[in-house]
């Protein structure tokens, strides 16, 4: 294995002008800087990760804090994540959370105690209180409505809706409706400023095998005119699309449909739904990147770049389910 003096020796320069090039300290002469870089490749020579630990006082190590439940959406962050570490020179170390706060807290204190330089935490709680005392070495992915400081990166599906409320206001909707999960995201302030009340139907998706319930035949019933439907599950919009077009209504002409989905929809089971519906969501790439940024900005010297404070927003995924209204 080629070590740092054989570095300098091909090179001809000193130890201590090896280590700054190889760190990225830009005061070094650029000519003599491409002369350690070349003899680095010619020698095949890969820096210590102990090494540059022992140098650094930092273990490059960052640990990853997964819920248990929604294992799909987790296998996906934690891909996206792992690579992006492993792109600028570190690892993650994971540990998984049992759905309770205990374990949250007991699974951060684990990986802080192996000597991870922090941790992201994609929380199950819906308030990020208990994790007031750790805020200093923690980033934090809520995924539900948490409301306090220390939570740092936020995907609630409340900010899907808004934006696919947005989208259809676009397109000329005023009389917007709303079919909600009560089990996918809680009536909020948010609902209740973007909907009028009687355009929005919370249902139970688990007692949605009563062949009876019907989403559509109930907004119908409350005599409001509507032109667009949000919804907050896929198994909603099956039931809506099938139920539209036993009435005979031709999507998405007679109706627009709209699908907010939730931050960890990838763990829904697929949908038999041969319609294909348009739908705001957030991407687990941009997840894993907003949460690297946060944690080099908080762990380390030097971000990934200077857009760290940028919130994390949904992407409109547009198939086609929905239509100008006039």
């Amino acid at each position: 294995m080629t070590t740092i003096y054989e570095v300098a020796t091909r090179a001809g320069v000193s130890l201590s002008t090896v280590s700054r090039v190889l760190n990225g300290n830009k005061s070094v002469n650029p000519a003599m800087a491409e002369k350690v870089k070349q003899a680095a490749s010619e020698l095949h020579y890969t820096p210590s990760q102990k090494a540059r630990s022992l140098a650094s006082k930092h273990s490059h190590a960052i640990g990853i804090v997964l819920p248990n439940k929604h294992m799909l959406f987790a296998s996906h962050l934690l891909f996206s994540f792992e690579h992006i570490l492993r792109q600028h020179k570190k690892h993650c170390v994971i540990a998984f959370s049992h759905d309770t706060i205990e374990s949250e807290v007991e699974a951060i204190e684990f990986l802080l105690s192996q000597g991870c330089d922090g941790v992201f935490v994609t929380t199950i709680s819906s308030t990020t209180k208990h994790l007031h005392s750790l805020k200093d070495k923690i980033v934090t992915l809520s995924t539900g409505e948490a409301k306090a400081t220390v939570t740092d990166l936020s995907a609630s599906v409340a900010h899907c809706v808004s934006k696919a409320h947005h989208l259809l206001s676009e397109q000329g909707h005023t009389d917007i409706a709303l079919v909600n999960d009560r089990k996918t995201v809680s009536q909020n302030e948010t609902f209740l400023s973007l909907f009028k009340k009687q355009l929005i139907v919370n249902v139970d998706v688990d007692a949605l095998s009563d062949p009876f319930l019907d989403p559509l035949l109930e907004l119908m019933a409350k005599g409001e005119v509507f032109s667009a439907i949000i919804c907050t599950h896929d198994v909603l919009v099956e039931r809506l699309v099938n139920s539209a077009r036993e009435l005979g209504m031709v999507l998405p002409s007679d109706l627009s449909i709209i699908s907010s989905r939730p931050p960890n929809a990838h763990a829904e089971i697929s949908s038999s739904l041969t319609y294909n519906v348009s739908s705001v969501a957030y991407s687990t790439l941009d997840m894993a990147r907003a949460a690297a940024k946060k944690c080099f900005a908080a762990f380390y010297d030097d971000g990934l770049d200077e857009d760290s404070a940028k919130p994390l927003t949904p992407i409109f995924l547009d198939y086609g389910s929905t239509a100008p209204f006039s």
